[in-house]
């Protein structure tokens, strides 16, 4: 007896270890950061580094040729077809692009510059959510003008990193994906603010939406501008064209800067927090949430 008794003791010891751990591992584990980190950036702040910052940097980088590399600037030369024509004002492309050490302080300025960029997105598309009308149309724009905001940054981004020699047709594509969604961001901003309400909230909306349509203007005729003249320009080697092709994207440049800096009038005394929170779950809730939402397999009868 005593021998058959051993076993089935052991066997039911094991089983109520077994069970023990199985209940161990069904127990919420603790988040190893147990505190809430946050950090606060004011409005100003995103305005700086997410607005200003792009412009004044190349206008910078720009400034900084002219200083201290005038010969380049002297010495610059479009294309073998054209070898005798001088270009007095160089196209932005080589200042960000090519020319060091310009390229690595505007590849930092992009470092910094590409996250605040992204927070417009949010802000706008709450703006315009929390004033929506009940329209179709508007809720369309709107879903557009979302999209419009996230490839505005992703062209810049190509426009930077692919340099006019390297890759002369994903940099052009990269500058008319940019100048593009910004233009149509500007048309998308002004239409929804308008049509949302906003104007009547506040005489500050009201100026901001006046001004606003002042810049879209100035950079649209700007934008439709650079097909023309940099086509006209390969086809006659004409140096004005060329130079009217790039000062129109100098004013692009900052027409995008002063565009987006008007949040900072359109967003008074708004916050964004950034940071980690640690949310304890019950894993057994979980398992029977999950089980109420997962939707019955049909059964099938075998014959």
């Amino acid at each position: 007896m005593t021998a058959a008794v051993a076993p089935q003791m052991t066997t039911s010891m094991t089983i109520a270890s077994m069970a023990e751990k199985a209940k161990l591992k069904k127990e919420p584990m603790k988040s190893p950061i147990e505190d809430t980190v946050e950090k606060m950036l004011r409005i100003r702040w995103v305005v700086c580094l997410g607005a200003l910052l792009p412009g004044a940097g190349c206008y910078f980088v720009v400034a900084y040729t002219y200083l201290f590399q005038f010969e380049k600037v002297s010495n610059f030369t479009e294309c073998k077809e054209c070898p005798n024509m001088n270009i007095t004002l160089p196209p932005v492309s080589y200042s960000i692009g090519i020319w060091q050490p310009q390229k690595y302080i505007w590849m930092m300025i992009m470092f910094i510059h590409v996250p605040p960029r992204l927070f417009f997105l949010m802000l706008y598309r709450r703006l315009f959510l929390i004033s929506a009308p009940k329209s179709v149309w508007y809720a369309r724009v709107n879903y557009v003008y979302m999209l419009t905001l996230w490839a505005e940054p992703l062209g810049l981004v190509l426009v930077s990193v692919v340099d006019i020699n390297g890759g002369f047709i994903l940099h052009a594509l990269g500058f008319a994906i940019w100048i593009i969604c910004f233009n149509f961001n500007m048309l998308f901003n002004i239409i929804l603010h308008h049509f949302g309400g906003c104007r009547d909230v506040h005489d500050t909306m009201e100026t901001t939406w006046r001004i606003k349509c002042v810049i879209f203007l100035v950079g649209y005729f700007c934008a439709i501008s650079t097909p023309i003249t940099y086509p006209y320009f390969t086809a006659h080697c004409s140096p004005y064209a060329y130079n009217l092709f790039s000062l129109a994207e100098l004013i692009e440049v900052g027409c995008n800067s002063l565009f987006y800096s008007i949040a900072y009038f359109e967003f008074p005394k708004t916050r964004i927090t950034i940071g980690i929170k640690s949310v304890q779950r019950n894993l057994n809730e979980l398992d029977k949430s999950v089980t109420k939402m997962a939707p019955a397999l049909p059964r099938k009868d075998f014959v």
